[in-house]
């Protein structure tokens, strides 16, 4: 019931990303700070501390692809004239750069700090500079035929290096250039709109050692500010300790965002890879995906699905046992400071919070997760039912029971009916809630109750909500659990599908902008689909949102309709 913990991609990636603005923040960007803090002479083989193997990478599409990529992003919203302004942007800035290779940037080490050093393709850098002088001013060339250029209150030293122009902040750096950065390029460049890969281990242990020290004296501080506070103490140790794995144990971490005009998606891809032998790699590596109970909620007439089903490996179970107790620690903190809770109120939220933990970690221990959910959806009905395995479905059900009891006095309280029938193994449970007069959209939805179907089985918990949704906890209910997997089904996955949730919304109460994106989808033939996948990767995982066409064109329609109308007359 409760998830492991295990970084996904991009979670990793918002952890880590933030060590790589960290070291990169130097005072490289001015040009007296630059040489302060850059030697006037460059020594590679001296210090030890220089390498010209990068640590950061980032590219741009070439710049006939990202005006492709715009001219179609902007016509898929709706604003065709974004396309044609950067058209002519580019058209007026772009003379002499090859409009077929992509634009780059390294970070190699220098001095033991990430240093940017910015590649365009171009064979001829002379000329791209001569033809924007009227926006920098004119260049100025040393001996050695390196340009100075003014960048407003900052100089840029560019060099030509064999088919490229290699652009940095100080003339030093330009010696760590690469003749040709295609190698880096690999996996991103074109393939990319814009991509960035950070390799974690380059960066120097004494530097990541310094952020994570950043980050515990950042909870020093915060800590004197609070007093006396030590279940939150305990709950931020757990959180930076997290942290320091991420940054110590991160190998390395890709990010990409691709406009994929012939599918008619846009694509986000990250990628998060772990110091081999780590305890971040064992928890990916020890994992795979596993035969489900509930695969049958992916379905190509759902509104919106989600499924994980994969091994959980010791190491995940330990690391949640310590991020559930942190989160207990929060939880606890939080009620003592609620006034409109009485101390039976709260030891009573307590005790539940404890037992749905031991029951989450108990499920874990069992070597696996399997979840799965699916919502239908059509002009007049909605309806909801998920699946989930767990170490005991009856202790789920006498958890529920015990809440029961000790809400039937208050005064809003829904009404329990529990053990009402037994259907294939599965005891079946009610739990119905009065709607009031005023909540008119919850009424269209639901009637004037809502009823919400639990069933408990041996190893299985189901839930259902919404008119016909008890059938549709019965089709869980009676799927097998697989005989073989598919190798290509993703770890985790989510699809959702606008066309049929808005075309439901609009019937139970219609509004110009619902209205206006319902046009825009049947117009473009498409029903707005969003797709999450998580895969499973040698010490660690990949992921890739889509974000479909017709969404994109939703998204637009909905802006439109809720601009100002124009007035009438002259």
């Amino acid at each position: 019931m409760i998830k492991h913990f295990r970084p996904a991609p991009w979670a990793a990636f918002a952890a880590t990303f933030a060590t790589a603005a960290l070291l990169v923040g130097t005072p490289l960007g001015s040009s007296a700070a630059a040489q302060d803090a850059v030697p006037q002479k460059l020594e590679l083989d001296q210090s030890g501390g220089t390498d010209a193997d990068p640590v950061v990478v980032v590219t741009l599409g070439s710049l006939n692809k990202m005006m492709g990529d715009v001219n179609y992003l902007g016509s898929a919203m709706g604003q065709p004239q974004i396309g044609g302004t950067f058209g002519m942007v580019v058209g007026m800035m772009a003379q002499g750069i090859d409009m077929n290779r992509p634009i780059g940037m390294v970070m190699p080490l220098y001095d033991g700090m990430p240093a940017p050093i910015a590649l365009l393709p171009t064979a001829d850098v002379k000329s791209v500079l001569r033809r924007m002088e009227a926006q920098v001013g004119p260049f100025e060339e040393d001996s050695d035929g390196t340009m100075v250029v003014a960048l407003g209150p900052n100089m840029a030293y560019v060099k030509q290096v064999g088919e490229w122009a290699a652009l940095a902040p100080a003339k030093e750096l330009l010696a760590l250039a690469p003749t040709d950065p295609s190698e880096y390029f690999l996996g991103m460049g074109n393939k990319y709109f814009l991509a960035a890969r950070l390799k974690m281990q380059k960066v120097p242990a004494e530097s990541r050692a310094q952020l994570v020290e950043s980050l515990r004296q950042g909870f020093e501080n915060a800590m004197a500010q609070q007093g006396d506070n030590a279940q939150g103490r305990e709950a931020a140790e757990g959180t930076i300790n997290q942290l320091a794995q991420l940054i110590e144990e991160t190998d390395q971490l890709d990010f990409g965002i691709n406009i994929d005009r012939d599918n008619g998606r846009v694509i986000i891809d990250t990628l998060f890879k772990a110091v081999p032998g780590t305890d971040l790699a064992n928890i990916y590596s020890e994992q795979k995906v596993l035969p489900s109970k509930f695969a049958s909620v992916v379905r190509a007439d759902a509104a919106a699905y989600f499924h994980t089903c994969a091994s959980v490996p010791p190491t995940a179970v330990e690391q949640t046992k310590e991020q559930l107790q942190s989160n207990f620690e929060t939880i606890k903190s939080a009620l003592e400071n609620e006034d409109n809770l009485t101390d039976a109120q709260r030891a009573d939220l307590e005790e539940l919070f404890n037992r749905l933990s031991d029951i989450g970690v108990r499920t874990l221990e069992e070597g696996r997760t399997d979840i799965g959910g699916v919502l239908l959806a059509d002009g007049t009905q909605g309806r909801f039912a998920m699946g989930a395995f767990v170490v005991d479905g009856g202790e789920v059900a006498q958890l529920a029971k015990d809440v029961a009891e000790k809400v039937k006095d208050t005064g809003d309280a829904p009404k329990f009916f529990f053990d009402e029938s037994v259907y294939n193994g599965v005891t079946m449970h009610r739990v119905i809630g009065d709607l009031k007069a005023d909540q008119d959209e919850a009424r269209k939805i639901f009637g004037d109750q809502v009823t919400l179907h639990i069933g408990t089985g041996a190893k299985h918990v189901y839930v259902a909500v919404g008119q016909g949704s008890l059938d549709l906890m019965k089709q869980l209910i009676d799927a097998p659990i697989e005989s073989t997997v598919d190798p290509n089904r993703p770890a985790s996955q989510f699809r959702l599908q606008m066309m049929p949730i808005l075309e439901y919304a609009q019937s139970i109460e219609a509004n110009r902008t619902i209205g206006a994106m319902v046009s825009a989808l049947a117009e473009a033939n498409r029903v707005g689909e969003l797709t999450v996948e998580g895969r499973l990767v040698a010490n660690g995982g990949r992921s890739q949102i889509a974000i479909g066409e017709g969404l994109l064109k939703a998204i637009g329609s909905a802006i439109a309709a809720n601009q100002p109308q124009p007035q009438g007359g002259f």
